[in-house]
């Protein structure tokens, strides 16, 4: 039995990747679930989960978690743990965690992340483990999507639309909203027959979105139309929202593997996505569109010291984005590949990958 440690009641990657794999790989193996359930909450559950978190004995512990927690549930005889991380580079204090003997795997979403992880150990001078040590622990385990949550249906045909879906905080928020914001109302103005809608995640701090938008566009009063949405959307309803637009707009700065996009591609969305990101691992040139970037190392946030993010190139988003509102019939033969090479990726697929290891 697997002992899954994580949250699941929210709109967090982790919550969304702890409560999907949960599901998707208890159709395998037995699955016992350790998350936090306030009182009065149990009815966000359903009879499977409810089952899987009254379990009680488990052969192997699955964590969840930000490594800094990692060795709080290091409990078994066999410990796995998930490297969920975005940038070029992983914090060196995260390597401390991933040399715990007591780990035996340490799953990554993507080769982007796997790749971090490279870049971040070849900076470093080893005594006691070899880098090969540490590199032959490490194990690409996509995110998927779940494709009986996630599927096609009939597009708007009023006008073409393009749709984000992320968090947004401010001007440097890695979710890249406020780029897609920019160079949407730079490029279109009130005569276009188009819509952008953003969908702002509230799980994270909300940052001020009209500040950009003056920011963006001071003195303009023809402004194409936006429509933002900030409010807290139920996960099995988000299906409607991606089906109501024709693209998806993921200028991302640095993601580990994008869920949206993924979801979106589902949804038989063309996704347009930062060329940079655990993303580039199922979107290509045939089915979706990539913007170009230059690496910037941040310096807004203490935890991402010395680690690089992309920013986006906005003249060259700016002209994807026209290519799509002027090339309709091309971008839905991308929608079509992209919903076809997606079902590869899900949290079933990823499900057969872990129970291999067992």
């Amino acid at each position: 039995m697997i002992n899954i440690i994580g949250n699941i009641l929210g709109t967090s990657g982790y919550d969304i990747h702890t409560r999907q794999l949960a599901n998707a790989l208890n159709k395998y193996v037995d699955v016992r679930l350790v998350t936090q359930v306030p009182p009065g909450a149990e009815g966000q559950l359903s009879d499977k989960e409810l089952e899987m978190v009254k379990r009680k004995d488990f052969d192997i512990n699955l964590i969840i978690t930000n490594p800094i927690y990692w060795r709080n549930y290091l409990t078994a005889k066999r410990n796995w743990v998930f490297l969920v991380w975005e940038g070029n580079k992983i914090p060196k204090s995260f390597i401390n965690e991933c040399l715990n003997l007591d780990i035996e795997y340490i799953f990554v979403p993507s080769t982007h992340t796997k790749k971090a992880v490279e870049n971040t150990v070849c900076d470093l001078f080893w005594d006691k483990f070899t880098k090969e040590e540490l590199m032959n622990k490490i194990k690409v385990i996509p995110h998927g999507v779940n494709l009986d949550l996630f599927f096609s249906k009939e597009k708007p045909k009023d006008k073409f639309r393009f749709l984000c879906n992320k968090g947004f905080r401010n001007m440097e928020d890695r979710g890249g909203i406020q780029y897609a914001v920019q160079a949407y109302l730079e490029e279109f103005s009130k005569n276009d027959d188009i819509e952008m809608i953003v969908k702002i995640n509230p799980a994270y701090p909300i940052g001020d979105l009209n500040k950009l938008i003056k920011q963006v566009a001071p003195k303009r009063n023809d402004l194409p139309h936006l429509q933002i949405n900030a409010q807290a959307l139920p996960y099995d309803k988000m299906v409607h929202l991606y089906n109501s637009a024709h693209v998806f707009v993921s200028p991302t700065r640095a993601d580990a593997f994008n869920l949206p996009v993924a979801e979106s591609m589902a949804c038989e969305l063309m996704p347009l996505t930062t060329n940079f990101g655990g993303q580039v691992d199922y979107v290509n040139t045939d089915n979706g569109m990539l913007i170009d970037y230059e690496l910037t190392e941040i310096k807004h946030e203490v935890t991402y010291e010395g680690i690089r993010w992309a920013t986006p190139n906005i003249s060259d988003l700016r002209k994807k984005m026209r290519w799509c509102y002027e090339n309709q019939e091309e971008v839905t033969i991308k929608a079509k590949k992209a919903l076809k090479d997606i079902k590869n990726w899900t949290w079933d697929e990823t499900s057969k990958k872990i129970n291999q290891l067992i």
